[in-house]
């Protein structure tokens, strides 16, 4: 066995599960409040898994985009510190700042739904990203809880979606890491997370950015803004030919003549 596939062997698993905490980070850390995400959110920072899954992305070359794309950024800022300085001191801060950014129905500033960020009078295209999505979730087994009912292109579903893709590559990979199952989980990985999350997350973490200047949902855009790009160059996923922009969103003041206000 070559030095190459040694490496590739011992390096894969590791690089993946890292994968997978970050996913599962992204997705609690924009859970609504009410469902208990200050309290995982708070186990989480001092457990020391993120700092060390953050540490694996970095540290792996091919996992470095260049160029960028639109509102992403560099490898330098992935990392949960900012997120987890800034968390509330409490699940009613957290939720009083969730729905100061979110709303209680969908938010008009940084909706956090993928078809919200296609043209509103593409009925048709919206009809069909959402069935994707929706087929994605049903060949793989899956279903949205009743307890939880949500949108199935709801930025939370899409992140939870990936990590468990994730979740069955690292268990298809111990089990044979030469099976089709393992080309699939990857295949269907790239597919969605090109189809369904690079093109417009990227303009989320903006718009969400944008809606808190400081504080707990400014620190996490930047680390989504970090990990889209991570996540892009990994997958072999080009950038998006322009940023995205919810239809339905006034024209940012910063991005005054970009195409996201267009």
């Amino acid at each position: 066995m070559t030095n190459s596939i040694v490496t590739q062997v011992e390096v894969e698993p590791a690089i993946n599960m890292a994968r997978q905490s970050l996913y599962r980070f992204a997705a609690i850390s924009l859970l609504d409040p009410r469902s208990g995400s200050w309290e995982q959110l708070d186990t989480l920072r001092t457990s020391g898994v993120l700092e060390g899954a953050c540490a694996v992305v970095r540290g792996t070359d091919t996992a470095k985009a260049d160029p960028l794309g639109f509102g992403e950024l560099s490898l330098e800022y992935l990392t949960p510190e900012e997120v987890f300085k800034t968390i509330p001191a409490n699940s009613n801060l957290l939720n009083a700042e969730y729905e100061h950014t979110f709303g209680l129905l969908v938010a008009k500033a940084c909706p956090p739904y993928e078809t919200e960020y296609i043209d509103g009078k593409a009925t048709f295209q919206r009809s069909n990203a959402l069935a994707d999505v929706s087929g994605f979730y049903r060949a793989f087994g899956l279903k949205v809880s009743s307890q939880y009912p949500e949108r199935h292109d709801h930025v939370v579903l899409e992140l939870e979606f990936m990590a468990f893709l994730l979740g069955l590559e690292r268990q298809a990979t111990e089990e044979d890491a030469s099976s089709e199952r393992v080309s699939v989980c990857r295949e269907a990985q790239k597919r969605f997370f090109r189809e369904h999350l690079a093109w417009w997350l990227p303009a989320f973490a903006k718009l969400l950015s944008r809606e808190n200047s400081d504080g707990f949902y400014a620190a996490l855009a930047e680390f989504l803004s970090a990990f889209v790009a991570a996540e892009r160059a990994l997958m072999g996923v080009s950038a998006p030919a322009g940023p995205a922009s919810p239809s339905s969103t006034e024209r940012p003041e910063e991005c005054d003549g970009c195409e996201l206000a267009s």
